[in-house]
């Protein structure tokens, strides 16, 4: 079936996900920027879409007899109008929410995508990755902290236990989202680190997960639904990287790592490996 992906200029502008989906997902297929422009024909519609979605787009789509699929790309915090969903013949989202994805009146129709897929630090070949023995850092962390709206209030309790990490975590604070430094500092401090944590921001699925794994990091994170359901990530067994009970514990436990790289350097070989994979 032919393809037609359909967005507007601020949603291609905002979204870090666009490469990834036009070029692999959906294998070039031609955009519109705008209904009037575009020529579907009997093509199946993809519409991307990072802000306010268009019910009557859809609706228009739709009554010219046109499959559609909508690509929600926004909605980390689930506080927009998604009703919808359930006119259209596929919704692919980030953000993994098991009341969407299991939805008696959307019957399946949801597809959860995870919220990896940019066009920053990767993506890399598993195999050229640094070894965790190569690497010079125990664990690193570069990006915002004081994030007052972070899921659970996350960044805070992190950022607590930041000052008791001392020299087990190199640390680079900055002053917003994707401010401060570029994705060539970021990535070169990261795939010089073991081990990466990944607080939660505006959504417990952050991107910065993503991005320790495609750097080959071994990530730190605190238990979240989208890591333990066999609908998510979980659907080829437990994620292999540590989960802790709360950010508290996070400096314990990297002296703890400090020393199990010590004394058994095969063993954590072993664990970033298993993340690559």
């Amino acid at each position: 079936m032919n393809l037609q992906i359909i967005s507007s200029p601020d949603s291609l502008n905002g979204a870090l996900e666009t490469w990834f989906v036009q070029n692999n997902l959906f294998g070039g297929a031609p955009y519109s920027l705008g209904v009037s422009s575009a020529h579907f024909g009997d093509a199946a519609v993809i519409y991307l879409e990072l802000n306010q979605i268009n019910v009557d787009l859809i609706r228009h789509i739709k009554s010219m007899g046109n499959k559609l699929v909508l690509y929600h790309m926004g909605g980390e915090r689930l506080d927009k109008d998604i009703s919808v969903y359930a006119e259209c013949d596929l919704v692919v989202r980030n953000y993994y929410f098991p009341s969407i994805i299991n939805s008696a009146y959307l019957d399946g129709r949801v597809m959860w995508a995870p919220n990896g897929f940019r066009t920053g630090v990767g993506p890399r070949l598993g195999g050229l990755l640094k070894k965790a023995s190569q690497r010079q850092t125990l664990a690193s962390f570069l990006g915002w902290i004081n994030n007052a709206d972070s899921f659970n209030n996350e960044r805070a309790s992190f950022g607590q236990a930041t000052s008791n990490c001392g020299e087990n975590l190199y640390l680079m604070p900055s002053n917003g989202f994707a401010s401060g430094y570029n994705v060539g500092l970021y990535a070169a401090i990261m795939e010089d680190s073991v081990l990466a944590p990944c607080p939660s921001g505006n959504n417990s699925e952050t991107i910065r997960l993503y991005d320790a794994l495609e750097l080959g990091c071994i990530p730190i994170s605190l238990s979240h639904e989208f890591l333990l359901s066999p609908d998510a990530l979980a659907f080829i067994g437990p994620v292999p990287f540590p989960i802790l009970q709360s950010w508290s514990d996070l400096p314990e436990f990297l002296d703890e790592m400090r020393a199990r790289i010590a004394a058994h350097p095969n063993e954590i070989l072993e664990l970033q490996q298993r993340c690559i994979t």
